[in-house]
């Protein structure tokens, strides 16, 4: 006598079929940037030097009245707007993973740095913020200017 039973732990071919599906469905819409009321944090690179804390963000396709930079006790922030300028109408998306809207970075320097000589260049869609570090911390609001390079 054979006994037959239904094993919960054994798949079939259909069901991890049907599960790939949903698998990749939402692992999908995580890359799609929704509608939120909160801003998107770009990519972002903070290293220290023997002189300065650099900070390396990547925001493609920036205007210089488009990025705003302030120092205020110990944080540096960076935001703005990343805007689509393509003239086309759009009538169905197939890949969604540009970030376009608004952004903002809140960057909490560990060492105190140098407000009145602090650098910031933006180049090839890459902004960089060069903070010389100092013994004197500060604790006014500073504004940074930034050079854009064509």
């Amino acid at each position: 006598m054979s006994i037959h039973y239904n094993n919960p732990y054994k798949t079939h071919a259909h069901e991890n079929h049907l599960e790939k599906i949903f698998s990749e469905f939402f692992t999908l819409n995580k890359n799609i940037p929704m509608q939120s009321s909160s801003p998107w944090q770009p990519p972002t690179d903070i290293y220290e030097t023997p002189d300065d804390i650099v900070v390396k963000m990547s925001i493609p396709g920036m205007k210089s009245e488009d990025i705003h930079i302030s120092f205020l006790e110990d944080v540096l922030t960076i935001h703005g707007l990343v805007s689509d300028a393509s003239p086309r109408e759009r009538i169905c998306f197939y890949q969604v993973e540009i970030r376009y809207g608004y952004f903002e970075r809140k960057i909490v320097i560990p060492k105190s740095v140098d407000t009145e000589n602090m650098q910031a260049t933006y180049k090839d869609g890459f902004l960089q913020v060069v903070l010389p570090k100092t013994k004197q911390p500060s604790s006014q609001k500073i504004s940074v200017k930034i050079k854009f390079h064509q």
